[in-house]
């Protein structure tokens, strides 16, 4: 390379040879692909270079040719992926000019639907570039066209669905989605320096993770129809990641306990210490009568177990790596029954979850410290029946507020001023939090029901002789009935046999009380199968104390609805307005009824517009404009048509820019102001 370079001041300066080839077979530079190459390079077979018959040029033995990237380097961490596949079409250039043997890919040509087959039939003939490592699609997955064709034929544009949801809505291709829709990820949560330090709490990520696993989990059973046997490698790799992401989320959780659980007990061996020395003293001073014999045992006997203490300081460090090496596998252990038992995530079931993962690191801890606590027994034996396990069950609440876990639910007022979590599609999603005495209580009841079953002789496995009996380890979860041993309260996990109206949900924005209800249209199906889009939100009732705009939510106990987002207004601290920016659809509808336009939103009033400027919607309403310096002030609707799909206002102007209107809807009135009357008979 060097020896060619050096022909030339520059490149090109003795021609600018360029060439078409073909990507050869993967097989010829799977490792490359694999990342055991170096750079991004391809093994091209070159039209008018290379011979076309692999018995005289093995694709083995062809030139690699070096890809020119675009979009990125890797410089500064900033990349774009180059993907070529076999059979390609490639265009370059030579680096060496005439001696063509450091050729560099430019670009490529486009497969039309004619191009591609299945299998390579020979060099510069067209054959599929689907291989060993990229596989061709299922039934589930995006089409095998093969084509960059813009027709028909080519590949249909993904929409923003999640799997299951795809599968429902076009059966035909169930695979036109992007599985991001729907999914849950955490914010910063609060407004000041102090709370954000611990705003993403330990907690609050496991939970998320939580959550995060269980969706994922049914989006990839929406994939395979339900057989699980058949991807149970994907599952176990896909149990073994989280468990590994919420092992290392526990590792601050688990060392805050221990270090908290030594700081609660340094004050009990404190008063344990004086209490042996009064004793020996008032034991020798009576049998002596001398106090200074009575001192110097007393003494004495707080020095012999000075040592005991030191073993018990020094196993904080053991018994942290005790645990965790305990941890990893049985939080794998707990996923495992949620991925063959869990159909519907709700946030019980991460609650129990993480009561049980309390639980079993509350056993490992106090099995641990056990052998440490024989040697300070002459401290402890003051206090009646003293059990370590159950001095953690009742300081639990102390220790875990020692370590920090977060404003997102410690702090009553975080949900005033922001949101914790974000669903992506929806927007801003209200924090419900971990509940931190359910947590415990969760922790807690596991542990009894674990006792109880163990004293009434019944079958544990390995984990749940561990952390408890919860009903997420059985199928039981599912039934809105069940009450398992071990169950504070029923947590039913299975899919809704009912599906219900959504809520709509009001938060943050400082203020409190309002509520709202969502108007349906586009309406398809009959009976309990009909759905529809929400075109509106009606305020109810207004509330009190808004500094400005909550978060709006629409909660679908189903799941089935998506692609809602609704934003509020506000007005002298109350909620004004509720619109709908985006519809969605697919959420169950109770009845129909008919609503008209009664308003009109202004959310942004534009500028530029004149007199004689109309506004209309797509429903064939239409509006008096008020205009004032060239903004739109006031729209209101002149005729007030039964509205059975989100109306789409627009300006006819010809000089205005820039104005956003939403329509919004209520009940049919009398009280219009008249503003044309038109005789027909004359």
């Amino acid at each position: 390379m060097e020896e060619s370079l050096l022909k030339t001041n520059f490149i090109g300066r003795d021609g600018f040879v360029w060439w078409i080839g073909q990507i050869a077979t993967e097989k010829s530079w799977e490792k490359q692909a694999s990342g055991e190459g170096w750079g991004l390079r391809y093994k091209v077979r070159i039209m008018g270079y290379h011979p076309t018959s692999e018995a005289e040029l093995k694709d083995d033995d062809l030139p690699w040719a070096q890809v020119m990237v675009h979009g990125g380097t890797g410089s500064a961490n900033v990349f774009k992926t180059v993907r070529y596949n076999q059979g390609d079409v490639v265009v370059g250039f030579f680096l060496d000019g005439d001696n063509a043997q450091l050729p560099v890919i430019m670009g490529a040509f486009g497969n039309s639907k004619y191009s591609p087959k299945d299998e390579p039939e020979g060099p510069f003939k067209s054959f599929s570039g689907y291989s060993n490592t990229m596989k061709k699609p299922s039934k589930s997955a995006l089409k095998a066209t093969e084509t960059g064709d813009q027709s028909n034929a080519a590949q249909e544009s993904p929409r923003n669905l999640p799997p299951a949801k795809a599968a429902k809505h076009k059966p035909e291709n169930p695979a036109t989605y992007t599985n991001s829709d729907g999914k849950v990820i955490s914010l910063a949560c609060g407004n000041d320096e102090e709370e954000n330090k611990g705003n993403k709490s330990t907690i609050e990520k496991i939970k998320t993770a939580i959550e995060g696993f269980v969706e994922d989990l049914q989006n990839f059973k929406a994939q395979i129809d339900e057989d699980l046997e058949e991807a149970r490698e994907w599952i176990n790799k896909e149990i073994d990641a989280r468990a590994e992401q919420i092992t290392q989320l526990a590792s601050g959780l688990i060392s805050g306990m221990i270090s908290g659980t030594f700081t609660k007990l340094a004050p009990i061996l404190g008063q344990g210490l004086n209490f042996l020395y009064v004793d020996v003293f008032g034991k020798l001073l009576a049998a002596t009568g001398n106090p200074i014999i009575a001192h110097a045992g007393g003494v004495a006997a707080q020095t012999a177990t000075l040592p005991g203490v030191k073993a018990l300081s020094d196993l904080i460090g053991c018994l942290t790596n005790l645990v965790m090496g305990k941890i990893t596998g049985l939080v794998a252990d707990i996923l495992k029954s949620l991925a063959d038992n869990i159909l519907n995530f709700v946030d019980c079931v991460a609650d129990q979850t993480i009561g049980a993962m309390l639980n079993g690191i509350i056993s490992l801890l106090a099995d641990g410290i056990l052998p440490a606590l024989e040697g300070i027994s002459k401290i402890l034996q003051f206090f009646e029946n003293f059990n370590f396990e159950d001095f953690m069950r009742n300081s639990i609440d102390a220790l875990l507020g020692l370590i920090g876990l977060g404003s997102c639910f410690k702090k009553k007022t975080k949900d005033k001023y922001g949101a914790c979590k974000y669903r992506l599609g929806c927007g801003p999603a209200k924090n419900n939090g971990a509940d931190l005495d359910k947590l415990l209580k969760n922790a807690n009841v596991a542990n009894a029901a674990r006792v109880a079953a163990q004293e009434a002789g019944l079958p544990l496995d390995g984990v749940q002789d561990i952390v408890g009996s919860f009903n997420f380890f059985s199928d039981a979860i599912k039934d809105p009935k069940s009450q398992v041993i071990g169950d504070p309260e029923s947590c039913f996990a299975g899919i809704p046999t009912i599906c219900s109206p959504p809520t709509i949900n009001i938060f943050g924005g400082g203020g409190l009380a309002a509520q709202a209800i969502p108007i349906f249209g586009a309406i398809v199906g009959d009976g309990p199968s009909k759905t529809g889009s929400i075109i509106d939100v009606k305020v109810t009732n207004p509330g009190s104390g808004y500094m400005f705009p909550p978060f709006v939510e629409v909660v679908d106990n189903c799941n089935q609805g998506y692609g809602c987002v609704a934003r509020a207004t506000i007005k002298n601290g109350q909620i004004d307005k509720v619109y709908v920016v985006s519809e969605g659809e697919n959420y169950p509808v109770d009845e129909e009824i008919p609503y008209v336009v009664t308003d009109v939103t202004i959310v942004n009033p534009g500028y530029g517009y004149e007199d004689g400027d109309k506004v209309v919607d797509n429903l064939g309403n239409e509006y008096d404009v008020q205009i004032q310096s060239g903004s739109i002030i006031k729209v209101t609707p002149i005729n007030r048509q039964d509205i059975t799909d989100m109306p789409v206002l627009r300006v006819l102007t010809s000089t205005g820019t820039d104005a956003l209107l939403y329509a919004n809807l209520g009940d049919r009135t009398d009280d219009g102001e008249v503003k044309q009357v038109i005789d027909c008979v004359t």
